[in-house]
C-alpha cells in the first residue's frame, strides 16, 4: 500500500477517534433531557433526514433486493448500540463507557473467526483474552470506591453494544466491498432512521423540546451526534474498511478511551488507578490481536 495511503488511513483513524471518544460526554449531557430510548431515537432518526438527499439523488442505484442487509448494518452499526450505550450511561460515566467501547476489535475479531472463516493465531488467543480481563476487571470495581463501574449489568450493556460494532465491520467488510460507503450509508439510515420520525410525535419529545430548559442544548447535542458521529463518520469509517481490513479499521478503539477520559476528567468524573489498569490491559489485548500490524495495512 502507498505511504500516502498509509498516512491517510492513519489520520482518518485519529480523526475517528478524536469524534467518536467525544460522544460519550454528548450522550451523558443528552441524558439530562431525554429517556436512553428517547436519545436513540433522535440520534438515528436525525441520521436518517440527514441522508434524505443523498436518498432520492441515487434512488435508481439502490439495491432494494438486499434491503435486509442494509437494515442490519445500521441496526448493527448504529442504532442498537445507540440505545444500549444511552442506557448503560445513565449508571456508568462516560469515561468508563469509552474504555469499555475499546473491546470492539476484540469482537471483530471472535466474529470474523466464527461466522465469516477468518484466521487466528495464539497470539490473537492471549490478546482476546487480555481484552476480557481488563473489561470484566473494570465493570467489577466496587461503585462505592473510585466510580461508578461497579455498575456490572449496565457495563455489560457497553460490552454488548461493542459486540454489535464488531458484527458491523466485519459485514461491512464481507458484503459491502463493491458499494461505495455513501450508498451504504445513505439506505442502510434512511430505511432504519426514517421510521423513527413517525413515532416521535406520539413521545416525550416533543413536550421536552418545548418545557425543558436544557432541551435546546441536548437536541445540540443529538444533532451533532447524528450528523457528524454517525452520519458522517460511519462514512469515512465503511471507506476505511474497505480501504484497510476490519480488524484495522475496528482498532480506532484505541484511541477512543483516551479521548473519553480526557472529557471525563473536564466533566468532573473521578478514576482511579484500576481503572487505569484496566484500560491498559485491554490497549495490550487488542494490540496482540491485530498480530502482525504492518501486514495488515
Amino acid at each position: 500500500m502507498p505511504k500516502s495511503t498509509v498516512l491517510k488511513s492513519w489520520l482518518t483513524l485519529i480523526f475517528l477517534s478524536v469524534i467518536w471518544g467525544t460522544s460519550f460526554i454528548l450522550i451523558k449531557k443528552s441524558l439530562i433531557v431525554f429517556s436512553p430510548v428517547e436519545v436513540a431515537i433522535l440520534r438515528v432518526a436525525i441520521s436518517g433526514l440527514a441522508f434524505t438527499p443523498f436518498f432520492i439523488k441515487y434512488w435508481s442505484d439502490h439495491e432494494w433486493h438486499r434491503w435486509k442487509l442494509y437494515m442490519v448494518v445500521a441496526l448493527s452499526g448504529s442504532a442498537i448500540p445507540a440505545v444500549l450505550f444511552a442506557t448503560a450511561q445513565t449508571q456508568i460515566g462516560s469515561a468508563i463507557a469509552g474504555i469499555l467501547n475499546s473491546t470492539t476489535p476484540i469482537f471483530a475479531l471472535i466474529i470474523g473467526m466464527v461466522f465469516f472463516k477468518s484466521t487466528i493465531t495464539i497470539r490473537q488467543v492471549s490478546g482476546i483474552a487480555l481484552g476480557f480481563i481488563g473489561a470484566v476487571g473494570l465493570i467489577a470495581i466496587d461503585a462505592s470506591t473510585d466510580d461508578l463501574g461497579g455498575q456490572i449489568a449496565y457495563g455489560s450493556l457497553i460490552i454488548l453494544g461493542s459486540v454489535f460494532y464488531g458484527a458491523n465491520v466485519n459485514i461491512v467488510k464481507e458484503y459491502f466491498t463493491d458499494v461505495t460507503p455513501l450508498r451504504l450509508s445513505t439506505l442502510s439510515f434512511f430505511l432504519v432512521g426514517m421510521p423513527f420520525w413517525l413515532i416521535i410525535p406520539f413521545s416525550d419529545i416533543p413536550t421536552k423540546v418545548v418545557s425543558h430548559p436544557y432541551a435546546i442544548y441536548a437536541v445540540m447535542y443529538l444533532t451533532f451526534l447524528a450528523v457528524i458521529s454517525t452520519v458522517f463518520c460511519l462514512y469515512i469509517f465503511y471507506q476505511l474498511v474497505q480501504d484497510t481490513n476490519a480488524l484495522f479499521a475496528s482498532s480506532v478503539a484505541y484511541l477512543i478511551p483516551i479521548v473519553a477520559l480526557v472529557w471525563g476528567f473536564f466533566d468532573g468524573e473521578v478514576l482511579g488507578m484500576w481503572h487505569f489498569i484496566s484500560l491498559l490491559i485491554i490497549i495490550i489485548g487488542v494490540y496482540l490481536i491485530r498480530d502482525n500490524p504492518r501486514k495488515q495495512i
